[in-house]
């Protein structure tokens, strides 16, 4: 995922993936109970891939009868196209290349800013600057979910990838996103060297964590 690819087709069906999983694993609903507890109308979605989170999250604002608009964020301009043709090209849904390490929005410009499966590529330094720059564009909290690291959750998911899938980006990336992942504890302890007023930890099934400040 973070390498020049040879085949878009092989790219697209590995984000058909990590849509199933988002959608059925666990990697949508704990942003959509954070963001419904925030009462966000707009939402910065940081490395947003296919644009399917942020895509359920004005959806779910639809169904509620608020309007909520989200902006997709990703280093990606490849990856971008193939986001706003994933989402059918939505009104409430902007795009933007830009670095999350240094994201070109002014302080608290959106009510909240989420991070989908995105921490763990991420080097402690650079992981630090994104939570710094997340907290900074935030006006009510960031939400961060991610992988949460352990022995069981790699041998789970490549269990997982190797019975669900024939993708090769799948069945290389899913185990290493695992072991790439921070654990609960090592998370907190960054979004505190991040400056986050208040960081709190929500560990969620399969194997994920919810990571939000206040």
């Amino acid at each position: 995922m973070d390498r020049p690819l040879d085949s878009s087709d092989e790219l697209e069906h590995n984000l058909a993936d990590i849509e199933f999983a988002n959608r059925w694993l666990g990697g949508i609903a704990p942003i959509k109970r954070e963001v419904r507890r925030s009462g966000a109308h707009t939402i910065l979605d940081v490395g947003s891939g296919s644009g399917d989170v942020a895509l359920a999250l004005v959806r779910d604002g639809r169904q509620r009868g608020i309007e909520v608009r989200a902006t997709c964020l990703d280093r990606s301009a490849a990856m971008l196209a193939i986001a706003r043709r994933r989402t059918g090209n939505d009104d409430r849904l902007t795009f933007v290349c830009g670095e999350g390490e240094r994201l070109p929005f002014d302080d608290a410009a959106f009510d909240v800013v989420t991070c989908t499966l995105a921490l763990h590529h991420f080097e402690p330094p650079a992981a630090r600057a994104l939570l710094r720059e997340m907290r900074r564009v935030a006006r009510v909290t960031p939400i961060v979910g991610d992988l949460a690291r352990s022995r069981l959750a790699f041998a789970a998911t490549w269990l997982y990838a190797r019975t669900t899938t024939r993708n090769r980006l799948t069945l290389h990336d899913a185990p290493l996103s695992v072991r790439r992942a921070y654990e609960p504890a090592e998370a907190l302890a960054l979004a505190r060297e991040a400056g986050w007023r208040a960081p709190r930890l929500r560990r969620e099934p399969f194997f994920r964590m919810t990571l939000v400040d206040g």
